[in-house]
């Protein structure tokens, strides 16, 4: 039973690659994973898969983000890679094996984040959040 399917990036999505300390300071905490809901909220209910393996998330994005992507925070793939894919019925972590799920699932074929909601999200996670020291 395959856990993971490789998809060509560049044609149907491609994906930003954000690390889980990104997405955690993004979220206010340290403890992983991050809430599924307010992921889905911050990034519009975009498709948004976790690796907690390598601690990074993937957020779906269309097809041409990669030539215009413009911050070091976040990685953009786009044509060229293949991006591990988890089955759709994968949907919350599984703590024995650690396998890719889906944070926030795919609703719809062709429904995607938004490039400038994942830019926004990758730079609010970008410097820990100060604490009130009074």
């Amino acid at each position: 039973m395959a856990k993971l399917a490789l998809i060509p990036l560049g044609w149907s999505f491609e994906a930003v690659r954000i690390s889980q300390a990104v997405v955690q300071r993004a979220f206010g905490s340290g403890a992983p994973p991050v809430a599924p809901a307010w992921l889905a909220h911050r990034l519009n209910g975009g498709p948004v898969i976790h690796d907690p393996g390598f601690r990074r998330y993937y957020a779906l994005v269309p097809p041409g983000t990669a030539k215009t992507w413009c911050t070091p925070i976040a990685e953009c793939l786009g044509e060229g890679t293949y991006l591990g894919v988890p089955r759709v019925d994968r949907i919350e972590l599984d703590e024995h094996t650690r396998a890719s799920y889906w944070a926030v699932p795919m609703t719809r074929p062709g429904r995607l984040c938004a490039a400038a909601d994942v830019l926004a999200f990758a730079v609010a996670g970008r410097y820990p959040v100060e604490e009130d020291e009074s």
